[in-house]
């Protein structure tokens, strides 16, 4: 195969580059978990295969876990710049936690972002919504939804998700939205009769991205999705190319034991496909490629 084959090639899959968008549950994160240089490292890992990361039960006020983590990040691969977006501390009793929301900020950007009105006072921590750009034509923006539950409310919490979702796409006309975090969708804390009961279910606008028997949990002992990833908008389900949990102990070979030293959950994930604006420009670059191989003798030509 020529260079010039080659250099085709790779345009053609450069167009198919895919936008991912994650959650990840990490367990207490603070500044002394963070600060050992096992959990860095795995954590950088992890981080640095999204584009967009909400992280959840980041317990750290001070915000100096998620400046060093930051830190780490964009030193990392080049893939960077990172940004976050932080809520502040949202809980109704001593126990706090804050979304975090991580992002490459050369893909994508922030247009907006507020804490839930919970009048009713539904949800222990209620969602930190936030809108982002997209690097596509297709879908140039998206709503996103991160939601913690306490498994003692999870069918009320997840029933009002709906109102949140009605809420968003009315203050930002757009009906674009993903709902995404540890739902505690599972297992003991919601059974699959309640589960099926949601207005989140009910209602054909919304598609659960993980799948009911897929496992989120790192212990051998357990096999439950309790992390979900649901999406709603034409646009949005449209491109959806992939979701999973990534099960980060097997691609990082680590036992049991070192990774829950990281979290006790995987973190989940959907890849957004045609979501890349450069990838038009590729395929603009390899058409005119093409056209220039055309003329060439054939025995400069690319050959197979």
């Amino acid at each position: 195969m020529t260079c010039l084959a080659v250099l085709l090639l790779v345009l053609l899959a450069s167009g198919a580059e895919a936008f991912r968008i994650c959650a990840f549950n990490t367990q207490r994160l603070t500044l002394a978990k963070v600060a050992k240089e096992e959990v860095m490292d795995t954590l950088v890992r992890i981080v640095a295969r999204c584009d967009i990361m909400v992280l959840q039960e980041v317990v750290d006020s001070s915000d100096a876990a998620i400046s060093l983590l930051l830190r780490e990040l964009n030193r990392f691969d080049g893939s960077g710049p990172y940004r976050s977006l932080k809520s502040d501390m949202l809980g109704r009793s001593t126990y706090m936690e804050k979304y975090v929301y991580i992002y490459r900020s050369h893909k994508t950007q922030v247009l907006d972002s507020y804490v839930y009105e919970d009048q009713d006072d539904l949800f222990a921590r209620e969602p930190f919504v936030a809108h982002f750009t997209l690097p596509s034509k297709v879908l140039p923006s998206l709503v996103l939804v991160p939601l913690h539950t306490t498994p003692k409310d999870v069918e009320k919490e997840l029933n009002a998700l709906y109102d949140v979702f009605l809420d968003v796409s009315q203050h930002w006309q757009n009906q674009d939205v993903i709902l995404l975090g540890d739902f505690n969708a599972d297992c003991a804390s919601l059974t699959k009769k309640r589960l099926s009961e949601l207005l989140l279910r009910t209602d054909a606008g919304f598609r659960w991205a993980i799948a009911d028997g897929d496992d989120t949990t790192v212990r051998a002992s357990t096999h439950c999705a309790y992390d979900r990833i649901v999406l709603h908008g034409e646009r949005c389900q449209s491109l959806l190319q992939a979701a999973a949990a990534f099960d980060f102990p097997r691609s990082f070979q680590l036992t049991e034991e070192e990774a829950l030293k990281i979290s006790d959950h995987y973190p989940v994930e959907v890849e957004l496909s045609r979501a890349v604006h450069n990838a038009q420009p590729l395929h603009l670059a390899a058409l005119l490629l093409l056209s220039l191989l055309s003329l060439l003798p054939p025995e400069l030509g690319p050959q197979m």
